[in-house]
């Protein structure tokens, strides 16, 4: 493996050397994260940190609300979110942030318990006391919390989201109700922009994101990528339904059917899809792909409810 700062090739291919599907195939695809960041400085103009090097912070000068009995929303009376509710009464509200507070950085991650799961927790600096910070939920596939969480340490400042609170929930226990509760309580933590919040699902993981997703808080993500998926499932609510358009993608990792089945759901409910959904490029044949895996994580940083 060569080391971070040589020349990558023009067209880099980075080789899975472990056999579809496999658990040894997930947990080692940490060992080749650093080759694969070679590709991506190379073919990304964003510096760590997000677009602009730094947070984006959104302004919340409105009045707040609480959680508690809002279209959407929990009903765990969490701590209020700032702004006021649009005519369609979208929950969490649009141009605004869930004013929470009390949290704390970790640069390094940690793992945490929240109510009856675990969640692995990427803070950076300044974190605790940005106004408005994206945040990014990502449920494991078998390669379990403590490994997602170093590969998104690893490639978050290289795809915009070197500035995101990042949750990992590993998918082989966590259902969609234990993610919703790590939902909550980052955002009572942390003040969490509600325009950009994002969710990936990782192969264990497919059955609790497409729940999330599509049926127990689909208000709350601007955009859905279901990775080396396992299962299937369509969006219960249209996008009109919604009061805004998700974006969403569907990595096949050789399962096409169940790709195919997400995205024309998708399509069918009005959400904004690439070009290319399902994703058809390198590693979309394979389980385990990092190239795949890669692809998903660039999708994010750009994606914004309204």
């Amino acid at each position: 493996m060569g080391a971070v700062g040589q020349a990558a090739p023009a067209s880099p291919t980075l080789p899975n050397p472990f056999p579809p599907g496999t658990r040894s195939g997930k947990l080692e695809r940490s060992l080749f994260i650093t080759v694969a960041l070679l590709a991506a400085a190379c073919s990304t103009s964003t510096p760590p940190g997000g677009a602009n090097g730094s947070s984006a912070p959104t302004d919340t000068s409105s009045p707040g609300l609480t959680d508690s009995d809002q279209p959407g929303g929990p009903d765990t009376g969490n701590p209020g979110d700032t702004g006021s509710p649009p005519a369609n009464d979208l929950y969490p509200p649009l141009d605004s942030t869930s004013g929470g507070s009390g949290g704390s950085d970790y640069p390094s991650g940690t793992s945490l318990p929240v109510a009856d799961t675990t969640v692995w927790v990427l803070a950076p600096p300044g974190t605790a006391s940005t106004h408005g910070v994206p945040m990014l939920v990502v449920i494991s596939g078998t390669e379990g919390g403590d490994y997602m969480l170093y590969n998104m340490e690893q490639v978050a400042p290289y795809f915009g989201l070197g500035d995101a609170l990042i949750l990992v929930l590993d998918g082989r226990w966590s259902d969609s109700a234990d993610t919703a509760d790590a939902l909550d309580w980052a955002r009572q933590s942390y003040d969490v922009d509600n325009d950009r919040t994002w969710l990936l699902s990782e192969s264990a993981g497919t059955r609790a994101g497409l729940d999330l997703a599509f049926h127990d808080r689909p208000t709350y993500f601007a955009a859905y990528w279901a990775n080396d998926v396992n299962a299937s499932d369509t969006p219960e609510l249209t996008a009109q339904e919604l009061g805004f358009a998700p974006w969403g993608n569907a990595g096949p990792g050789g399962d096409y059917y169940d790709a195919q089945v997400i995205v024309d759901g998708m399509r069918e409910s009005g959400w904004q899809l690439p070009d290319d959904a399902p994703y058809s490029g390198a590693g979309s044949d394979t389980h385990g792909s990092t190239q795949q895996f890669l692809e998903a994580v660039a999708f994010f940083s750009d994606k914004e409810r309204g």
